[in-house]
């Protein structure tokens, strides 16, 4: 059975972080970090992956206001500006109390500003639903080796977060196992009404070289109703370590992820973890967009409008294909049936191309206004020349004029010629 059938009976740093562990609860850390991780460098240039999303189309529409998105990961560092304003209050299942502000690893901001990043002047990142309210839900200290949480604490995080009214939950972590415990959360979380979207998880290393071999399910992500999110690089790839298995309904942008770093900054990470708040972030746009439509709903409107990659639509490595902000939030589907429709012809895409066409068009723009200041610095200074030679002169015939350049000779051509971009 397909997994779009599947959906539909349920009502400057550089890290490659797959998952977490937990250690047992009576062993949890205290809130309070031991020591900060390391704040980023800001980048002012647009990331490559936010090229290629393009969510900021449709932001004119919405940009996912009123929808409460819960990040479930080590917690969200609420000193970071792009996300100031962004966070509510949420809960810490490491200290067992109000907070979820605190994160003494990084990932969970990392996630949280995927999702909800305010745009910031002179910086070219923002999260994918920059209106969204982030709900930050704390289940673990700090990352160690390997890639799985405790099922115990997650299935009561879920909980939690359902009960918060979150209208999605995103999960960028897998459960160390499958339990009856989990299952049952997330059916409660689904019962009501919220989309949870898991990451896939990590492939096993030596399966790697051979994307015809499927993986164990990972969980939640394998779990009826759940969106299961696998990753691809630049060019639309998946990304090796990304798992092949029925359970990747969707993928999205998981490699060298520009996100933000804790306290300041930014930082760049990779694997499913980074993929999945992309499509999180995409469920709130249409969420707020579209109040009438049940998680169920969207979940099967993100798979329809995801745009074919080189898998093919419902391919257990791809799914549907990548997440399309602007055609979830946008496209009408035939009957309002969510049928899988024609696609964007798949794209190779040249990274570097991007990354220097943001640098250039970054460029240009001060150009522009570097050449503006000094045309009217010249020109102030022209006119103070002229005032001094007629006080020199005293009366007497006009000084000729001096000459300026005409309305069609653009500034920056005349005073700044910044180098174009080779042809391709």
């Amino acid at each position: 059975m397909s997994r779009v059938r599947r959906l539909l009976p349920l009502p400057a740093l550089l890290f490659t972080i797959s998952g977490l562990v937990v250690t047992p609860s009576g062993a949890l850390a205290a809130a309070a970090c031991t020591s900060d991780p390391r704040p980023g460098q800001v980048v002012s240039q647009v990331p490559v992956e936010q090229l290629i999303l393009a969510a900021r189309r449709v932001w004119p529409a919405t940009t996912g206001r009123a929808v409460t998105v819960a990040v479930l990961d080590t917690g969200v560092d609420g000193r970071h500006p792009q996300l100031r304003g962004a966070l509510r209050q949420g809960w810490d299942f490491v200290t067992d109390e109000p907070g979820g502000a605190v994160d003494c690893a990084g990932h969970g901001t990392a996630v949280a500003g995927l999702v909800g990043a305010r745009p910031a002047d002179g910086v070219g990142f923002a999260g994918i639903a920059p209106g969204a309210t982030v709900l930050p839900v704390r289940i673990a200290d700090r990352l160690v080796s390997g890639d799985r949480v405790l099922a115990g604490v997650l299935a009561k995080a879920i909980r939690w977060a359902a009960d918060q009214r979150a209208g999605v939950i995103t999960v960028p972590v897998v459960a160390d196992r499958p339990t009856a415990a989990l299952a049952a959360a997330v059916a409660y979380a689904q019962a009501r009404d919220a989309l949870v979207v898991a990451a896939a998880g990590t492939r096993a290393s030596e399966l790697n070289a051979d994307p015809t071999v499927a993986d164990q399910p990972s969980y939640p992500a394998a779990y009826p109703g759940v969106l299961g999110v696998g990753a691809v690089d630049a060019a639309g790839v998946r990304v090796n370590n990304s798992p092949v298995g029925s359970y990747v309904d969707i993928v999205a942008p998981g490699s060298d992820v520009l996100t933000t770093a804790p306290a300041r900054g930014h930082t760049t990470l990779s694997g499913t973890a980074m993929a999945a708040p992309a499509v999180a972030a995409t469920a709130a746009l249409v969420r707020a967009a579209r109040p009438e439509l049940s998680a169920v709903e969207v979940a099967q409107r993100l798979v329809a409008t995801a745009n074919p990659v080189a898998g093919g639509a419902g391919s257990v490595a791809y799914g549907g294909g990548m997440v399309d902000p602007y055609r979830a939030v946008t496209e009408v589907l035939p009957g309002g049936d969510p049928r899988i429709q024609p696609g964007m012809p798949v794209r190779d895409i040249d990274e570097e191309a991007l990354r220097r066409d943001a640098r250039w068009r970054s460029l240009a723009a001060s150009a522009v206004a570097i050449a503006a200041a000094i045309g009217l610095a010249l020109l102030g200074c022209a006119a103070l020349l002229v005032v001094h030679r007629r006080m020199r002169r005293g009366p007497g015939p006009a000084p000729s004029t001096v000459e300026t350049p005409g309305d069609d000779v653009e500034l920056a051509e005349l005073y700044f010629t910044p180098p174009r971009p080779p042809r391709t």
